[in-house]
């Protein structure tokens, strides 16, 4: 087993604030998110890293099956990344707080 490729933790607390993880040639990624905030992070993607055009990202939070392209509360998430250059975790609505982000890929996909 190889060690997985891991982000963070980053702490967003500013509208915009991001925390980026290269997932070129990974099947799976997971998003943890933590702390007392009140917001929105939105988990967006990108295929292209050269043209900016970064995408909602459906992930699916670790106690459901419904798939979520953000978060208004703490929790986990994991989603299929294959095929894409980059995901990010972006502080899109900030009302008040701190959200400590942490990524972690794998080679392979998970439940999805």
């Amino acid at each position: 087993m190889t060690n997985a490729p891991r982000v963070g933790p980053t702490f967003l607390d500013a509208a915009d604030d991001a925390m980026l993880m290269g997932v070129r040639g990974l099947g799976g990624v997971s998003l943890q998110l933590t702390g007392t905030w009140v917001g929105t992070v939105s988990f967006e993607a990108i295929v292209d890293g050269d043209a900016d055009t970064w995408v909602a990202f459906n992930m699916v939070p670790s106690a459901s099956a419904t798939a979520a392209s953000s978060a208004t509360a703490n929790g986990a998430w994991s989603a299929n990344c294959a095929g894409y250059e980059a995901v990010r975790a972006r502080f899109s609505t900030v009302t008040s707080g701190t959200v400590r982000a942490l990524m972690q890929g794998a080679e392979a996909a998970g439940r999805y």
